[in-house]
């Protein structure tokens, strides 16, 4: 979950750049961002190569990567209210995912 979560958050950080982000939700506006996002897809991936091994590890890598992709956009897209909700879904899990 948390190489997930990763992923989720180097996607925001690549899409909040993105002209077709919507304006009323909060942009991360920084010129270093592409290189933090870059650095969480390099170690969400590293994260899954170690539990999965080479080959499982960096499709599941892909595999998360497109399915982040997907749930940033269609949340964005859908409003404040879902988009929201994904963050806070996202961080309940991963809560309790360390705690568990």
């Amino acid at each position: 979950m948390i190489s997930f979560y990763l992923f989720l958050t180097g996607t925001y950080l690549y899409y909040c750049q993105s002209k077709y982000f919507p304006s009323e939700l909060y942009k991360f506006r920084t010129s270093w961002s592409s290189w933090l996002a870059s650095a969480f897809f390099g170690i969400g991936t590293m994260l899954f190569v170690r539990a999965e091994g080479w080959i499982s590890g960096l499709l599941v890598a892909v595999c998360a990567l497109s399915l982040s992709l997907m749930l940033i956009q269609f949340t964005a897209v859908l409003g404040k209210a879902y988009f929201y909700c994904l963050v806070a879904l996202a961080h309940g899990l991963v809560l309790i995912d360390l705690f568990f």
